[in-house]
Order: C-alpha cells, then structure tokens, then sequence
C-alpha cells in the first residue's frame, strides 16, 4: 500500500465520543496534526450493530473526510499483507454492506458460537450441537451458492460434475464430522469452559497476568506459562498463532503481520492479559472480536486512535512483539489528555 498521507484509524469507541461532544477534541487533532482518518468493514459491522444511531456514525464519518481501509485478498481469500485506501461516500458504502449482508447473511459456520463457548456462553448447548451446527450452516450455504450458479441448460460432462459435487455437499456433515471428533471428545471432558480449565490447570489468569508490565510483555507472558501448559515442543510462536502448525491448513505460509496481530490479541485475550469482560455474552463477544479486528487492520496506518483500554494493553503487547511502528493513542475515559503534536 502506497499512500503519502498519515493514516490514523480510528476504533469504534473513539467514534462514539466523538458523537457525543468530542470531549477529547479528536477532530481537532486531526485536523491539526493534517491525519486522514480511515475506517474499515469492521467499522460497518459496528455501525450496524449500533441500532437507532447508524446515521450519527455515518454523518460524522463524512464529516471528518474518513476514507475506506481494505486488506487485499489473493485468489484463495487468504491475507496479502497490503492493503488499499479508498476515497467514498460512508453512507453509500454502508449500503454496499447492507446488500452485501443480505445477499449473504450466511455467519462463519459456528465458530464465533463455538468460541463463546469457550469463554462459559452457550451453557445449554454442547460442543458436539455447536460443531453439528456448524457443519450444516456451511453445507446450506454451499447448497445456495450451487443452485444460484446451476440452471436446468446445464447437459453433459459440465452435469456430471454437478451431480458429483452435490454428491459431496451431502456427505458434508459427515466428513466433517469425523475431522471434529478427536475436538469434540476432548472438549466434551472438561468440567468448565476451557477458559476456566486452563486457568485452574496452569494458576495463570488475569490476576496473574495484569502484573506483567512492558518491555516484553509476550516473552514475560510465556515465561511464566511455558512450563505449565504440558503441551511437549511447543514453542512461544507456536503458542501464541504466530507460526501455524504443521497440521493447520496453508502451513507453510508466513502469516501477515494481520494476522499474527490477530493471533496473539486472540491468544491474550483468552489466557487473561486484559480479558475484555463478559466474553460469554454474545454483545460483548462481537464487540472483542472486532476490538481484534481492528487492532490488525491497524497495522497498516500510522496512528491507531482507541480508547478502550483491555484493547490497548493487547495491541500495544502485540505490536511491540512483531517490531509494528504503529503509534497507539488511548484516550482514556474521564479524562481530558494535553493536545500534541503526532510524530
């Protein structure tokens, strides 16, 4: 991404302040300091999910001349490590998100529903019910995408391979199934979430954890876990998602520093370094999640406006690890902080 201007994103919760009165002067700050701020899809998902108020957040984001951050995808869909920057109109690319949302309101296949699970949410339903829902949202979804790209003209070698692919979406659930079982046993074993599990197995958790001060927060946390967790070999990257094990898909890949953002702000969060609180609830799981989200998206500006706290102290421990230039601003709640220059 080639861009001369100085690029300063802004997460949600700053956007909101700035809604109510702009008691920290943000706007300001911009404009002095001549940043162009940059929202991303995560920011319409935010806004979407801001009921009665979407046309505030919208307006301001005109306002203050927002442009649109998008991480660039290769033909698999997977991460390039770039991105573009894109001058629009903030309400019309919300409705691109809502077309986009309706003509495929499909989730991620139970994931974000297994991973609440994991943080003591979804008590009424069992690993096994998560991970079978999972796999039958993905096969309808497969189901959709082939009847809108087949039509009955469709004769000969091209039929076959249809009839053979729908033959595979069938069996779907069952193959899956089978991949998930050794997870499923597992999980099914534990007395409590797994977020309590490992904190009762390793003593390690947030009151541990928010102790840990800077320089080097990742190699402080993992010096203090790394002998308890028995899992043989493993290695700090490995641990924290930064390098991919030889069983995940794509192995041999180096991650992006998107993603290896991604995976250490997850790998924080669960083990208790400035957990973002109620993780159970599914409003408090989205909003973490795209806290995450965010924090990646970020690696690709210079400025990095939060107000958060919990998503600062991840952020901030992840960026150091991976060596990201990226300069953190937390406005913190309350208080009013000395109007500077950016550097």
């Amino acid at each position: 991404m080639e861009n001369i201007e100085t690029l300063a994103y802004l997460d949600h919760n700053v956007l909101d302040l700035m809604t109510k009165g702009d008691p920290h002067e943000v706007k300001i700050f911009l404009r002095e300091n001549k940043l162009t701020p940059v929202f991303s899809e995560e920011t319409m998902k935010e806004i979407h999910r801001s009921k009665g108020y979407e046309s505030v957040f919208l307006t301001l984001l005109v306002e203050i001349g927002a442009k649109y951050i998008e991480p660039v995808l290769d033909e698999k869909f997977k991460q390039t490590g770039s991105a573009n920057i894109f001058t629009v109109n903030p309400q019309e690319c919300y409705q691109q998100y809502l077309e986009k949302l309706s003509e495929f309101p499909g989730g991620d296949f139970g994931m974000s529903d297994l991973l609440m699970k994991f943080y003591g949410g979804k008590e009424s339903t069992s690993f096994e019910e998560l991970f079978s829902q999972g796999h039958d949202e993905l096969q309808n979804y497969l189901k959709e995408i082939l009847n809108d790209v087949c039509n009955d003209d469709i004769s000969g070698e091209m039929a076959l391979e249809v009839e053979k692919l729908k033959s595979v979406i069938e069996e779907l659930p069952d193959i899956l199934k089978t991949q998930t079982n050794f997870a499923t046993q597992e999980l099914s074993k534990l007395a409590s979430s797994p977020v309590k599990s490992f904190e009762e197995t390793t003593g390690i958790g947030p009151l541990v954890l928010k102790n840990i001060t800077s320089p080097n927060v990742v190699i402080k946390i993992w010096d203090k876990i790394c002998d308890k967790i028995n899992v043989p070999d493993i290695e700090l990257e490995t641990f924290f998602g930064i390098t991919p094990q030889d069983f995940e898909e794509d192995s041999g890949r180096e991650r992006t520093l998107l993603e290896k953002v991604n995976a250490i702000y997850h790998q924080l969060n669960f083990i208790g370094y400035f957990r973002d609180s109620n993780m159970k609830k599914e409003r408090r799981f989205r909003a973490s999640f795209s806290d995450m989200t965010h924090a990646g998206i970020a690696t690709f500006c210079h400025i990095f406006l939060c107000r958060d706290a919990d998503l600062v102290m991840k952020t901030a421990a992840a960026y150091e690890y991976l060596g990201i230039e990226t300069k953190i601003y937390h406005y913190k709640t309350n208080k009013r902080p000395n109007r500077k220059k950016a550097k």
